[in-house]
């Protein structure tokens, strides 16, 4: 069986559905202990403490596909520099805010943004591939946002009763 559906823009395959569950089984791997991902890089012992310290506040989360384009024992590799907790991070800056891009204040309804006339972003979801050290939306309160279809009715009506949209 080489289709198994299609539609004008798409075509899913067996080896589509392949890829589809080694995505899975990548994310269900992923590294999401700091000490571990230390050990596994062979980064320095000074390193351990500052990234288990970081990782209370902002959990780390690291495929294995991503962990293995990142050169072992060099601290300085671009790619850990996105993953990697740094004591630093425990240090808030003069003008710091949990909310630096103002998603609350844009906040329409229920997993419903908008920040700009005729464009909204719906939030479906709080997972993302890899948890990145500087992301502006850690402390975004993904844990209330719509789980359900129920609960994403308020976000479609406020769509549907938006001209502007």
């Amino acid at each position: 069986m080489d289709i198994l559906a299609t539609s004008s823009r798409s075509v899913v395959t067996d080896s589509t559905l392949d890829s589809n569950r080694d995505w899975c089984q990548s994310i269900r791997r992923a590294i999401r202990d700091p000490g571990e991902l230390c050990r596994r890089l062979r980064l320095p012992q000074l390193y351990q403490r500052g990234a288990k310290q970081a990782a209370q506040r902002f959990e780390v989360f690291v495929p294995e596909p991503y962990l293995g384009r990142i050169q072992p024992g060099n601290p300085d590799d671009p790619l850990l520099r996105q993953v990697l907790p740094l004591s630093e991070e425990a240090e808030a800056g003069k003008d710091f805010s949990l909310d630096p891009v103002g998603d609350a204040a844009a906040l329409k309804a229920p997993g419903l943004l908008q920040k700009y006339g005729s464009r909204v972003l719906l939030v479906a979801t709080g997972a993302c591939a890899v948890h990145c050290r500087y992301c502006f939306r850690r402390h975004f309160p993904y844990d209330q946002m719509p789980h359900g279809m129920d609960d994403w009715q308020p976000a479609i009506q406020q769509i549907q009763e938006d001209a502007t949209l």
